[in-house]
């Protein structure tokens, strides 16, 4: 499986995630999905049964349709996702030892082999 990081190019915290894996050394393919947008069935294979950790609460999206009292079910989560980006928590790091929600440096270094 290979290392891949999900993030919006225009984003701060991706900028920050993509060079603590540069330093770290760990090899990874880049994926904008702004650029190309995450698909359902890739969602289905990312997302969490329980969709909360994966949304934006940041995103004018996810105030403007009230989701902070919402509970969402899985499927919700990627119909409102695939319609807006902006609704998934960013940076996504897919690693063979699990995904990273967010950026967190302490959990990245804990990748390196």
């Amino acid at each position: 499986m290979k290392v891949v990081l999900w993030m919006k190019s225009s984003c701060t915290t991706c900028r920050t995630a993509k060079a603590r894996l540069v330093e770290l050394g760990i090899d990874f393919e880049l994926r904008d999905y702004f650029k190309q947008p995450l698909k359902a069935a890739e969602l289905e294979r990312l997302l969490p049964t329980d969709p909360a950790p994966m949304l934006g609460t940041k995103s004018p999206k996810y105030k403007e349709l009230g989701l902070k009292d919402r509970k969402l079910s899985k499927a919700e989560a990627i119909a409102l996702m695939v319609q807006d980006n902006n609704l998934l928590k960013r940076p996504i790091l897919v690693h063979p030892k699990g995904v990273i929600i967010g950026f967190d440096s302490v959990l990245y270094a804990t990748l390196v082999p």
